[in-house]
């Protein structure tokens, strides 16, 4: 698998260490890189946004500011193996008053990475 789209909670959560080689799970680790985190590096990107009116109808009273949408991509022991030029938001807004739904979308431009030791 080159890349995975992957939905859980915030960064904080062990599922996303896990994916992104920061914990490992019965002396087991993998190594992903989150595409946001690559371009973006502290900055949220909300994926479940307040602004968004669908999210009140999935978790009315909840918390909806979350980036809660990843895009990982697959490393080897060298790093990702494919570059990660861009991640950007996608169906942020509506469009003819109409959400495609309740989390925004995660695209990102991926180039072949580099040989090894290049």
């Amino acid at each position: 698998m080159w890349w995975s789209a992957v939905t859980a909670t915030p960064a904080p959560a062990a599922s996303m260490r896990f994916w992104t080689g920061r914990q490992s799970l019965d002396g087991t680790s993998v190594a992903y890189r989150d595409a946001w985190e690559s371009i973006h590096g502290n900055d949220l990107g909300l994926t479940f946004d307040p602004a968004n009116p669908l999210t009140a109808e999935d978790e009315p009273g909840q918390d909806r500011g979350r980036h809660i949408d990843y895009l990982l991509v697959r490393c080897t022991d060298h790093g990702p193996t494919l570059g990660i030029a861009d991640c950007r938001l996608t169906f942020a807004a509506p469009v003819g008053g109409v959400w495609a739904s309740d989390h925004f979308g995660l695209v990102a431009d991926l180039a072949a990475a580099p040989p090894a030791g290049a």
